[in-house]
C-alpha cells in the first residue's frame, strides 16, 4: 500500500459495554470518517449517536 492511499481499518467503538464494530476509513490527507461495520453481530452497521461522532474526537485539541 502507498502512504497516500487512503485505509480502512476494523474497530470497536470504546463508549458502552456493547462492543459495536466500526470502520474507519483514513484518507491519504489525514481526513478521518467511521461507519458501522456491516459485518459486526452487535451492530449489524447501525451506530448510536455517540459512535457515529467517533471520527470528532480524533484530534490532540482540549
Amino acid at each position: 500500500m502507498k502512504i497516500d492511499e487512503a485505509r480502512e481499518v476494523r474497530t470497536t467503538c470504546p463508549y458502552c459495554g456493547v462492543g459495536c464494530g466500526v470502520l474507519a476509513k483514513v484518507a491519504a490527507n489525514g481526513e478521518v470518517t467511521v461507519r458501522g461495520d456491516p459485518h459486526h453481530p452487535a451492530n449489524f452497521g447501525r451506530l448510536c449517536s455517540k459512535g457515529s461522532a467517533l471520527a470528532e474526537t480524533i484530534d490532540l485539541d482540549g
